[in-house]
Protein backbone atom coordinates (compact mmCIF):
# COMPACT_ATOMS: atom_id res chain seq x y z
CA UNK A 1 0.00 0.00 0.00
CA UNK A 2 1.18 3.33 -0.83
CA UNK A 3 0.69 5.70 1.66
CA UNK A 4 1.91 8.62 3.52
CA UNK A 5 0.49 10.84 6.27
CA UNK A 6 0.45 14.35 6.99
CA UNK A 7 -0.91 17.81 8.55
CA UNK A 8 -1.97 21.10 6.46
CA UNK A 9 -3.47 22.15 9.85
CA UNK A 10 -3.15 22.51 13.60
CA UNK A 11 -4.59 23.00 16.79
CA UNK A 12 -1.76 25.38 17.79
CA UNK A 13 -1.95 29.16 18.55
CA UNK A 14 -2.19 30.68 15.18
CA UNK A 15 -5.13 29.89 12.90
CA UNK A 16 -4.81 28.74 9.71
CA UNK A 17 -2.54 26.25 7.43
CA UNK A 18 -1.09 25.17 4.60
CA UNK A 19 -3.61 24.57 2.51
CA UNK A 20 -2.77 26.34 -0.19
CA UNK A 21 1.10 24.80 -0.44
CA UNK A 22 -0.40 21.54 -0.72
CA UNK A 23 -3.96 22.17 -3.05
CA UNK A 24 -3.12 25.14 -4.60
CA UNK A 25 -0.75 23.71 -7.17
CA UNK A 26 -2.94 20.95 -8.09
CA UNK A 27 -4.42 20.69 -11.53
CA UNK A 28 -7.71 18.81 -10.75
CA UNK A 29 -9.09 19.72 -7.11
CA UNK A 30 -12.43 19.56 -4.66
CA UNK A 31 -12.65 22.07 -1.64
CA UNK A 32 -15.67 20.71 0.46
CA UNK A 33 -16.89 22.92 2.96
CA UNK A 34 -19.73 22.48 5.52
CA UNK A 35 -20.07 18.54 5.55
CA UNK A 36 -20.23 16.78 8.28
CA UNK A 37 -17.23 14.80 9.63
CA UNK A 38 -18.78 11.66 9.17
CA UNK A 39 -20.01 12.28 5.07
CA UNK A 40 -16.48 13.00 5.17
CA UNK A 41 -15.11 9.97 5.58
CA UNK A 42 -17.04 8.13 3.84
CA UNK A 43 -15.93 10.26 0.90
CA UNK A 44 -12.15 10.72 1.61
CA UNK A 45 -12.14 6.54 2.32
CA UNK A 46 -14.10 5.97 -0.84
CA UNK A 47 -11.26 7.78 -3.24
CA UNK A 48 -8.66 6.48 -1.08
CA UNK A 49 -10.14 2.85 -2.32
CA UNK A 50 -10.28 3.75 -6.26
CA UNK A 51 -6.59 5.16 -5.86
CA UNK A 52 -5.47 2.04 -4.61
CA UNK A 53 -6.94 0.01 -7.64
CA UNK A 54 -5.35 2.54 -9.92
CA UNK A 55 -2.10 1.74 -8.13
CA UNK A 56 -1.40 5.30 -7.37
CA UNK A 57 0.03 7.02 -4.45
CA UNK A 58 -2.29 8.36 -1.85
CA UNK A 59 -1.41 10.99 0.76
CA UNK A 60 -3.63 11.33 3.31
CA UNK A 61 -4.21 14.59 5.11
CA UNK A 62 -5.25 14.00 8.72
CA UNK A 63 -7.48 16.46 10.70
CA UNK A 64 -5.36 17.87 13.41
CA UNK A 65 -8.12 17.43 16.27
CA UNK A 66 -8.89 14.02 16.01
CA UNK A 67 -6.09 12.14 13.58
CA UNK A 68 -9.53 11.57 10.93
CA UNK A 69 -9.22 12.15 7.34
CA UNK A 70 -9.40 15.84 6.53
CA UNK A 71 -8.31 15.13 2.51
CA UNK A 72 -6.56 13.18 -0.13
CA UNK A 73 -3.40 13.79 -2.40
CA UNK A 74 -2.57 11.70 -5.81
CA UNK A 75 -0.04 14.08 -6.42
CA UNK A 76 1.30 11.32 -9.23
CA UNK A 77 -2.03 12.81 -11.42
CA UNK A 78 -2.09 16.17 -9.65
CA UNK A 79 -5.31 15.44 -8.16
CA UNK A 80 -6.90 16.00 -4.54
CA UNK A 81 -9.93 17.06 -2.37
CA UNK A 82 -10.04 18.79 0.92
CA UNK A 83 -12.33 19.32 3.50
CA UNK A 84 -13.05 22.43 5.69
CA UNK A 85 -15.18 22.22 9.57
CA UNK A 86 -18.60 22.57 9.42
CA UNK A 87 -18.09 26.08 10.47
CA UNK A 88 -15.75 27.42 8.09
CA UNK A 89 -17.13 30.65 6.34
CA UNK A 90 -15.20 29.29 2.92
CA UNK A 91 -16.85 26.99 0.23
CA UNK A 92 -19.90 25.57 1.18
CA UNK A 93 -21.15 21.46 -0.19
CA UNK A 94 -24.40 21.44 -2.05
CA UNK A 95 -27.57 22.05 0.07
CA UNK A 96 -28.24 18.66 1.89
CA UNK A 97 -25.05 18.80 3.14
CA UNK A 98 -25.31 21.58 4.70
CA UNK A 99 -24.43 22.16 8.54
CA UNK A 100 -27.10 22.53 11.59
CA UNK A 101 -26.92 23.21 14.81
CA UNK A 102 -25.07 25.64 17.41
CA UNK A 103 -21.49 25.61 16.76
CA UNK A 104 -21.01 28.47 19.66
CA UNK A 105 -19.73 25.79 21.93
CA UNK A 106 -17.21 24.02 19.30
CA UNK A 107 -15.58 27.64 18.34
CA UNK A 108 -15.21 28.82 22.25
CA UNK A 109 -13.54 24.99 23.50
CA UNK A 110 -11.02 25.71 20.62
CA UNK A 111 -10.41 29.09 21.20
CA UNK A 112 -9.73 28.42 24.34
CA UNK A 113 -7.25 25.47 23.51
CA UNK A 114 -5.43 27.99 21.31
CA UNK A 115 -5.50 30.65 24.28
CA UNK A 116 -3.71 27.61 26.42
CA UNK A 117 -1.24 26.45 23.76
CA UNK A 118 -0.48 30.70 23.24
CA UNK A 119 0.32 30.28 26.72
CA UNK A 120 2.56 27.20 26.44
CA UNK A 121 4.40 28.52 24.10
CA UNK A 122 5.29 31.54 26.59
CA UNK A 123 6.68 29.21 28.97
CA UNK A 124 8.57 27.48 26.27
CA UNK A 125 10.20 30.61 25.33
CA UNK A 126 11.63 30.97 28.98
CA UNK A 127 13.44 27.45 28.46
CA UNK A 128 14.77 29.42 25.02
CA UNK A 129 15.89 32.13 27.03
CA UNK A 130 18.23 29.68 29.07
CA UNK A 131 19.55 27.93 26.64
CA UNK A 132 20.19 30.73 23.84
CA UNK A 133 22.30 32.80 26.98
CA UNK A 134 24.42 29.62 26.84
CA UNK A 135 25.03 28.95 23.11
CA UNK A 136 28.22 28.78 21.01
CA UNK A 137 26.79 29.73 17.77
CA UNK A 138 29.78 29.22 16.29
CA UNK A 139 29.92 25.65 16.85
CA UNK A 140 26.02 25.71 15.75
CA UNK A 141 26.71 27.00 12.08
CA UNK A 142 30.29 25.24 11.79
CA UNK A 143 27.73 22.22 12.21
CA UNK A 144 24.93 23.02 9.90
CA UNK A 145 27.56 23.61 6.98
CA UNK A 146 29.44 20.18 7.70
CA UNK A 147 25.78 18.89 7.53
CA UNK A 148 24.82 20.58 4.33
CA UNK A 149 27.82 19.67 2.87
CA UNK A 150 27.45 15.76 3.34
CA UNK A 151 23.54 15.75 2.30
CA UNK A 152 24.23 17.94 -0.62
CA UNK A 153 27.93 17.78 -1.67
CA UNK A 154 28.54 19.45 -5.13
CA UNK A 155 24.66 19.24 -6.18
CA UNK A 156 23.36 22.26 -7.96
CA UNK A 157 20.22 23.12 -9.98
CA UNK A 158 19.52 25.25 -12.70
CA UNK A 159 15.95 26.52 -10.90
CA UNK A 160 15.21 26.76 -7.45
CA UNK A 161 13.36 23.73 -5.62
CA UNK A 162 9.45 23.64 -4.45
CA UNK A 163 8.62 23.65 -1.46
CA UNK A 164 5.71 21.86 0.65
CA UNK A 165 4.86 23.29 4.24
CA UNK A 166 2.85 20.15 6.14
CA UNK A 167 3.11 19.75 9.60
CA UNK A 168 4.01 15.72 10.46
CA UNK A 169 2.23 16.12 13.72
CA UNK A 170 -0.95 17.45 15.90
CA UNK A 171 -2.01 17.88 19.68
CA UNK A 172 -5.17 16.11 18.85
CA UNK A 173 -8.01 15.78 21.52
CA UNK A 174 -6.37 12.32 22.23
CA UNK A 175 -2.82 13.99 22.83
CA UNK A 176 0.32 14.61 20.73
CA UNK A 177 -0.04 12.27 17.69
CA UNK A 178 2.76 11.90 14.75
CA UNK A 179 2.86 10.40 11.24
CA UNK A 180 7.07 10.29 11.02
CA UNK A 181 8.18 6.56 11.02
CA UNK A 182 5.91 6.24 7.33
CA UNK A 183 7.05 9.68 6.43
CA UNK A 184 10.67 8.94 6.64
CA UNK A 185 10.72 4.65 6.21
CA UNK A 186 11.85 5.48 2.77
CA UNK A 187 15.04 7.73 3.66
CA UNK A 188 18.59 6.12 3.17
CA UNK A 189 19.78 8.93 5.24
CA UNK A 190 18.01 9.93 8.66
CA UNK A 191 19.73 12.65 10.64
CA UNK A 192 17.92 12.78 14.41
CA UNK A 193 18.80 16.51 15.83
CA UNK A 194 18.72 16.54 19.45
CA UNK A 195 19.27 18.85 21.89
CA UNK A 196 17.22 21.57 24.19
CA UNK A 197 14.69 24.42 23.24
CA UNK A 198 16.54 27.31 22.10
CA UNK A 199 20.19 25.50 21.01
CA UNK A 200 20.08 25.75 17.10
CA UNK A 201 18.08 22.91 15.95
CA UNK A 202 15.15 24.98 13.95
CA UNK A 203 17.83 27.48 12.83
CA UNK A 204 20.27 24.40 11.34
CA UNK A 205 16.89 22.58 9.91
CA UNK A 206 16.23 25.88 8.09
CA UNK A 207 19.69 27.02 6.34
CA UNK A 208 18.91 22.90 5.05
CA UNK A 209 16.08 23.61 3.57
CA UNK A 210 17.29 26.83 1.85
CA UNK A 211 20.32 25.19 0.65
CA UNK A 212 18.73 22.40 -0.76
CA UNK A 213 15.87 24.53 -2.16
CA UNK A 214 19.09 26.71 -3.96
CA UNK A 215 20.14 23.74 -5.25
CA UNK A 216 16.54 22.81 -7.33
CA UNK A 217 15.59 20.38 -4.59
CA UNK A 218 12.06 19.74 -4.23
CA UNK A 219 11.38 19.84 -0.64
CA UNK A 220 9.07 18.83 2.30
CA UNK A 221 9.29 21.05 5.09
CA UNK A 222 7.77 20.69 8.33
CA UNK A 223 6.92 22.93 11.06
CA UNK A 224 6.27 22.84 14.68
CA UNK A 225 2.51 22.55 15.34
CA UNK A 226 2.60 24.73 18.77
CA UNK A 227 5.21 27.63 16.66
CA UNK A 228 4.31 27.40 12.82
CA UNK A 229 7.72 29.72 12.48
CA UNK A 230 9.81 26.81 13.90
CA UNK A 231 10.49 23.94 11.92
CA UNK A 232 10.88 20.69 13.23
CA UNK A 233 11.90 18.23 10.06
CA UNK A 234 13.17 18.80 6.08
CA UNK A 235 12.71 16.26 3.93
CA UNK A 236 14.06 15.77 0.30
CA UNK A 237 12.88 12.82 -1.25
CA UNK A 238 14.92 12.23 -4.43
CA UNK A 239 18.08 13.28 -2.46
CA UNK A 240 17.30 9.90 -0.03
CA UNK A 241 17.73 12.02 3.01
CA UNK A 242 15.74 13.59 6.01
CA UNK A 243 16.78 15.90 8.95
CA UNK A 244 14.44 15.79 11.90
CA UNK A 245 13.91 17.55 15.32
CA UNK A 246 13.95 14.29 17.49
CA UNK A 247 12.96 15.67 21.03
CA UNK A 248 9.63 15.51 22.73
CA UNK A 249 6.90 14.96 22.00
CA UNK A 250 8.44 13.13 18.84
CA UNK A 251 11.58 11.42 20.29
CA UNK A 252 12.88 9.21 17.59
CA UNK A 253 16.09 6.75 17.71
CA UNK A 254 18.14 5.51 14.87
CA UNK A 255 17.66 2.03 14.29
CA UNK A 256 19.41 1.16 10.90
CA UNK A 257 22.48 1.71 9.07
CA UNK A 258 22.75 5.06 7.39
CA UNK A 259 20.88 7.08 10.83
CA UNK A 260 23.14 9.44 13.30
CA UNK A 261 22.44 11.67 15.92
CA UNK A 262 23.47 15.35 16.15
CA UNK A 263 23.06 16.53 19.81
CA UNK A 264 23.14 20.22 19.47
CA UNK A 265 23.28 20.22 23.41
CA UNK A 266 26.42 18.23 24.20
CA UNK A 267 28.26 20.15 20.90
CA UNK A 268 26.92 24.02 21.18
CA UNK A 269 25.89 24.64 24.85
CA UNK A 270 28.22 25.86 27.87
CA UNK A 271 28.73 22.39 30.04
CA UNK A 272 26.46 22.63 33.21
CA UNK A 273 24.00 24.69 32.08
CA UNK A 274 20.92 22.18 32.99
CA UNK A 275 22.04 21.68 36.28
CA UNK A 276 23.10 25.56 37.01
CA UNK A 277 19.62 26.46 35.76
CA UNK A 278 17.99 23.17 36.88
CA UNK A 279 14.94 25.30 39.76
CA UNK A 280 14.13 27.11 36.85
CA UNK A 281 13.92 24.86 34.54
CA UNK A 282 11.99 22.51 36.22
CA UNK A 283 9.33 25.41 37.05
CA UNK A 284 8.69 26.00 33.50
CA UNK A 285 8.27 22.56 32.41
CA UNK A 286 6.19 21.84 34.67
CA UNK A 287 3.71 25.00 34.00
CA UNK A 288 4.49 23.46 30.44
CA UNK A 289 2.90 20.43 31.11
CA UNK A 290 -0.38 22.13 32.97
CA UNK A 291 -1.23 23.89 30.21
CA UNK A 292 -0.64 21.71 27.81
CA UNK A 293 -2.67 19.47 29.84
CA UNK A 294 -5.64 22.00 30.12
CA UNK A 295 -5.37 22.83 26.01
CA UNK A 296 -5.77 19.16 25.56
CA UNK A 297 -9.43 19.24 27.79
CA UNK A 298 -10.31 22.16 25.82
CA UNK A 299 -9.75 20.32 22.41
CA UNK A 300 -11.71 17.41 23.84
CA UNK A 301 -14.50 19.37 24.33
CA UNK A 302 -14.43 20.71 21.41
CA UNK A 303 -14.82 17.01 19.17
CA UNK A 304 -17.35 16.56 21.39
CA UNK A 305 -19.23 19.62 20.44
CA UNK A 306 -18.18 18.89 16.63
CA UNK A 307 -19.60 15.08 17.25
CA UNK A 308 -23.08 16.43 18.89
CA UNK A 309 -23.30 18.53 15.54
CA UNK A 310 -22.92 15.78 13.46
CA UNK A 311 -25.74 14.71 10.91
CA UNK A 312 -26.71 12.20 8.11
CA UNK A 313 -26.61 13.48 4.73
CA UNK A 314 -28.96 12.25 2.31
CA UNK A 315 -28.17 9.15 1.31
CA UNK A 316 -28.40 9.53 -2.67
CA UNK A 317 -27.87 13.01 -2.44
CA UNK A 318 -24.03 10.97 -0.79
CA UNK A 319 -23.94 9.06 -3.67
CA UNK A 320 -24.38 10.99 -6.30
CA UNK A 321 -21.85 13.51 -4.79
CA UNK A 322 -18.52 10.63 -4.79
CA UNK A 323 -19.53 9.56 -7.95
CA UNK A 324 -18.72 13.38 -9.43
CA UNK A 325 -15.31 13.86 -7.11
CA UNK A 326 -14.18 10.55 -7.97
CA UNK A 327 -14.73 11.98 -12.08
CA UNK A 328 -13.24 14.96 -11.55
CA UNK A 329 -10.35 13.61 -10.00
CA UNK A 330 -9.93 10.44 -11.87
CA UNK A 331 -12.12 11.26 -15.04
Amino acid sequence: MRERCFYVDSTGPKEGGFYLSNFGPLKKREILGGWPHPAQQELFTYLRGAAQQEGLLCELVRHPLDDTLQGILFPEISAGAVGFDMDSSLLRGPGVLSPQGDLLAFREALSQARASFTQARTVHNGQERIYLEHMDFDTADRLSEALIGRLLGRKSGTRHGRELHRFFGSATAWGNKDHIPALIEDMGCRVFIKGRPGTGKSTLLKKVAAAALRRGCDVEIYHCALDVGSLDMVLVRKEGFCVLDSTPPHQYFPTREGDEIIDMYARCVVPGTDEAHAGELNKLEGEYKQLVQKATGHLKEALEALERLSFQPDPEALEAEKARIAQVLFG
